[in-house]
């Protein structure tokens, strides 16, 4: 019996050995493959593109209009008339009488010459007008009469006959007229009636300072 116990445990010991040379030894665990990941790639980031900011167009203010005072004109009479034009001193002077206007007036004569006016210092109810534009072909002329000097506010307008170049006129019907010589030329004057002999107006042509020769026949072209 003891003998078989000891059979037995040799059988067991060897199959044991036996058993354990069949298992296999474990297979070594290989390193990773390094792996090439490819460095991250530079991304160009643009700047941010600066915008400009336009500023403000200027405006334009226009500047404030002058505006012109009217200057107070209280108007000719109702007999106000002209009454006689002479040359002298490189000047044309007219003659008005009745303006009563007690003020400097200004004006433009045939379209293009300038004038001024201003009372008569010894008579200041008529009015003397100097232009210095003293080569005039017509008689006819129109007189446009302004308050301010800048001539834009005009204030009347007429058209006078002057007696300064030899443009015929005649004597206006209902009027009496006399011819007078001053410095060897003939000048006229006449006055003038309604139908119940109430005087309208009047009008010469004598040079101030002329020195009077006598009465005449009537003038060439009157």
């Amino acid at each position: 019996m003891k003998k078989l116990l000891i059979l037995l445990s040799f059988f067991v010991m060897i199959s044991a050995a036996s058993g354990c040379s069949q298992i296999a030894a474990p297979s070594p665990t290989l390193a990773p493959t390094p792996s090439n990941t490819p460095a991250p790639t530079a991304t160009d980031t643009p700047a941010p593109t600066v915008t400009p900011t336009p500023l403000p167009s200027p405006t334009d203010t226009p500047a404030p209009t002058a505006t012109n005072t009217l200057i107070p004109f209280p108007g000719f009479s109702q007999l106000f008339e002209f009454n006689k034009a002479w040359i002298a001193d490189n000047q044309t002077h007219f003659y008005f009488l009745n303006s009563q206007v007690n003020m400097n007036l200004y004006g433009i004569i045939a379209g293009e010459h300038p004038f001024s006016c201003s009372p008569d210092p010894k008579y200041p109810n008529h009015m003397e007008c100097l232009a210095d534009f003293t080569d005039w072909k017509k008689s006819y002329l129109e007189f446009v009469f302004y308050a301010d000097e800048a001539r834009t506010q005009e204030v009347d307008r007429r058209t006078f006959f002057t007696g300064l170049s030899d443009e015929a006129r005649g004597i206006p019907e209902g009027c009496e007229a006399e011819f007078r010589i001053y410095d060897g030329k003939c000048y006229v004057a006449y006055t003038c009636y309604d139908q119940y002999g109430n005087y309208l107006y009047s009008f010469n042509n004598y040079p101030p300072g002329g020195v009077f020769q006598g009465f005449t026949g009537r003038c060439p072209g009157w």
